[in-house]
């Protein structure tokens, strides 16, 4: 009888550590650990003006993982767009997930940062920046 009980807790206590660390993740970060299609749009101000932004991610037809960022005012544009392998994304999904808990507040106020990945130092310095996986492409004015 006591073996059962131990056992019924044991397994109890498994199940609540995994469904804890499971609603950690945001929908960003669990589409983003295996490039399911994505998309969420939001605004940020700043310096008393509006801007859109549009986030979207995509497997593409060679395997590897589109990261888009649209930040855009009318028909001005700012783009990053990121080519990533299959094994970088548990480290970016994992650090997406810690951000979002850090910053769970703010993601309160504003849902568009969840998939934001440039507010995200740790991801923005090992891979946004480097234009191995990155470019950034602008509006022709």
């Amino acid at each position: 009888m006591k073996k059962t009980l131990l056992l019924s807790v044991s397994i109890f206590c498994i199940l609540i550590g995994i469904c804890s660390a499971y609603a950690m993740q945001t929908k960003f970060s669990k589409a983003l650990l295996t490039c399911e299609n994505f998309s969420q749009t939001g605004s940020i101000e700043k310096n008393n003006e509006v801007f859109n932004i549009l986030v979207t991610l995509e497997k593409t037809k060679n395997g590897k993982c589109l990261y888009k960022e649209k930040i855009y005012q009318g028909r001005e544009y700012q783009m990053l767009t990121c080519n990533f392998d299959e094994g970088q994304l548990p480290f970016m999904s994992k650090s997406m997930e810690k951000f979002s808990e850090t910053f769970k507040k703010q993601l309160a106020k504003n849902p568009i940062f969840e998939a934001k990945m440039t507010t995200n130092g740790e991801v923005f310095q090992k891979y946004l920046a480097n234009p191995k996986y990155c470019t950034i492409t602008h509006s022709k004015k």
